[in-house]
């Protein structure tokens, strides 16, 4: 298993934290629903790709564990996004709060881009275990304004 990274760079914040904690949180909650859509012994969360966007966002609240939505689902469930790994968290946190902090002025991911955060990341042994993570976390950043500063 390969070693997590402990630094940050000098531009993170804790507001950066807040942020990926809630968008985590929605994440956990999207994945529950997901096991019990396909049969699993898991609570309804009555959890949709809407309610999951909007919980990240901080748009709305994010209910108790195991306790479902209080609205019915307002869109289609989304069944082509990623498989949240708890072992990605960081990568996730620092993909996410990278374009946090980079998106106003390079918006978009190029070898530019990703050659700064590979050397930000600091372990190169890790990189490409952690590449995709760190990409899904920078575009869900992108695609959801409401989560950038």
């Amino acid at each position: 298993m390969a070693t997590t990274r402990q630094t940050r760079p000098s531009w993170y914040t804790k507001d950066d934290d807040t942020a990926w904690e809630r968008v985590k949180d929605a994440f956990k909650r999207d994945w529950k629903q997901t096991k019990y859509d396909f049969g699993a012994e898991a609570p309804n969360l009555k959890q949709n790709v809407g309610d999951t966007l909007s919980q990240a966002a901080g748009s709305e609240p994010i209910p108790p564990e195991n306790v479902p939505n209080a609205k019915p689902a307002e869109r289609d469930r989304d069944t082509s996004s990623d498989v949240y790994r708890d072992d990605d968290d960081l990568a996730y946190r620092y993909g996410y709060a990278a374009y946090r902090h980079y998106g106003s002025t390079c918006c978009d991911w190029n070898m530019e881009t990703e050659d700064k955060l590979r050397k930000e990341w600091g372990d190169s042994t890790e990189w490409p275990e952690r590449k995709n993570a760190i990409r899904r976390g920078w575009f869900f950043a992108k695609n959801n304004p409401s989560s950038s500063h």
